[in-house]
């Protein structure tokens, strides 16, 4: 595990392979595979990702959000249970942890993927020198997944002019030093959501993955991720004690923590852009 976390604070990321056995495979993927037929269906009814959307015809690449009750499934939780998979987080991280974000990805049908490079949150100018992060971000790959693509070591530095550049335009341009990560299935991606990093894949090359974001339970930044539906009456009791206690250790800190009324329009803004954004070449939020 060392060899691995140690890949993780030097270069933002790490691939671990062989992580998820088969049989569990197999049940997380089904349960990806129920999700992305909901969404599919009714994509105006989830906080669906999009390689196209018009009035005529759409054409999605996930979904954001599968604890929220309406996409649920007692599955999702059993990543959070997984040694393989919170070992890694728990040797970063520790072992009082809080919730940040869980989505189910796909491969669109039709449009191909390519998001634009950026640091999560919109916190482009967010980097660390001695590689410290401050969460630690996962794809859990049920299938083979080349779609990351990332700057290695461009969570320690500021950004080069270029890289600057196609962050501040949306771009998804070739960069330098740039890697495109290979993942097989059952392998686990471990990211720093502070490299430069962008997603890219081709329509109908199957993609089943589970994107998760944790912190620490006292990380002094970031947070404010207790989504509503956390706080409906009942939904924790619903919750294993694993998930149950990273959401009310989330809902805790959100509330000794208020936002100013800067940072809170700061992020409105960028949740508006994230949900608008096309994920294509040329794609504009609307």
């Amino acid at each position: 595990m060392n060899q691995y976390v140690h890949g993780f604070v030097d270069e933002g990321f790490v691939l671990v392979p062989g992580v998820i056995e088969e049989s569990t495979r197999a049940t997380w993927r089904a349960a990806v595979d129920r999700a992305a037929a909901a969404v599919r269906a009714k994509p105006g009814d989830y906080d669906t990702r999009y390689t196209l959307r018009t009035e005529q015809e759409t054409d999605t690449w996930g979904v954001s959000h599968i604890f929220e009750p309406s996409l649920y499934d007692p599955v999702f939780a059993e990543v959070f249970e997984h040694p393989g998979v919170m070992g890694f987080v728990h040797a970063v991280l520790g072992e009082r942890l809080r919730f940040w974000t869980a989505h189910a990805l796909w491969e669109p049908s039709t449009v191909d993927y390519e998001l634009n490079w950026h640091k999560d949150n919109m916190e482009t100018d967010r980097y660390s020198p001695d590689g410290r992060s401050t969460h630690v971000q996962f794809n859990v790959c049920l299938t083979d997944d080349d779609c990351f693509r990332v700057v290695p070591g461009s969570h320690k530095r500021p950004l080069t002019e270029e890289e600057r550049a196609q962050a501040e335009s949306k771009g998804t341009g070739t960069l330098p030093g740039e890697k495109v990560v290979r993942a097989k299935a059952g392998d686990v991606l471990f990211m720093n959501h502070h490299a430069l990093h962008r997603g890219s894949g081709s329509a109908g090359v199957e993609r089943r993955t589970l994107h998760v974001n944790l912190q620490a339970a006292d990380e002094p930044t970031g947070g404010h991720t207790s989504w509503r539906f956390m706080r409906q009456e009942g939904y924790l009791d619903r919750m294993t004690p694993v998930v149950r206690e990273m959401m009310a250790n989330t809902i805790a800190w959100d509330d000794a923590h208020p936002l100013s009324l800067a940072e809170t329009m700061r992020r409105r803004r960028a949740s508006q852009g994230i949900k608008g954004h096309e994920a294509r070449a040329g794609g504009n939020g609307r």
